[in-house]
């Protein structure tokens, strides 16, 4: 498998489980973005850089070539200077099935609409927020147990499940993508809330 680089951003330990695939896989991480104490200890113990997010991020990793940017759970809008330093593209983790469930809480959502299945996304970070061509879906059913903990936690099991997939697709150096049907997309911002709320 051809080898590439990148830069990780995310604040959930889930970034430090796809790091440790990418590793395995002989890929180089070239530093690691996060504002959690625990991602950036782990980061620092395996000798990775670490920077954290803010306004001022392209100026600190100027001048660091890479091929691909990956967003892991990660909430923050990354600076468009940013976005144009992978060589290759920038691809994100959501936590939703795409179209039906961009934005925020897209578990939340789903359970409050009474859906029978979930699922992930990784997709390109490209137009809008969750607008980008689909690389990797999962789908799944929802147990009628599930609350928003488990169903969250479902998804990222998803994400680790389906993350050797998505390493493949970024090795090859041309991943299938495939195009949202926007015309299907609900979007879910910060200031969403259910009717009754």
């Amino acid at each position: 498998m051809p080898h590439f680089s990148t830069v990780l951003i995310g604040n959930e330990s889930l970034v430090i489980q796809c790091a440790d695939i990418l590793r395995d896989c002989g890929h180089r991480i070239e530093a690691v973005v996060t504002r959690n104490g625990e991602v950036a200890k782990w980061a620092a113990g395996a000798g990775l850089r670490v920077e954290a997010p803010g306004k001022d991020l392209g100026a600190r990793l100027a001048g660091l070539e890479f091929d691909w940017l990956l967003s892991i759970a990660n909430l923050d809008i990354i600076p468009g200077d940013v976005l144009a330093m992978p060589a290759k593209g920038a691809v994100n983790f959501h936590d939703g099935p795409l179209p039906a469930y961009a934005g925020l809480n897209a578990p939340v959502w789903a359970l409050a609409a009474g859906e029978e299945t979930h699922g992930i996304t990784w997709h390109m970070i490209e137009g809008g927020i969750d607008e980008g061509d689909i690389l990797v879906q999962r789908h799944f059913d929802i147990a009628p147990t599930d609350t928003a903990l488990t169903l969250n936690t479902r998804c990222y099991e998803a994400a680790i499940e389906s993350f050797p997939d998505l390493v493949g697709m970024l090795a090859s150096g041309a991943p299938d993508r495939k195009k949202q049907d926007l015309s299907q997309r609900c979007y879910f911002g910060l200031s969403h809330r259910p009717a009754a709320a």
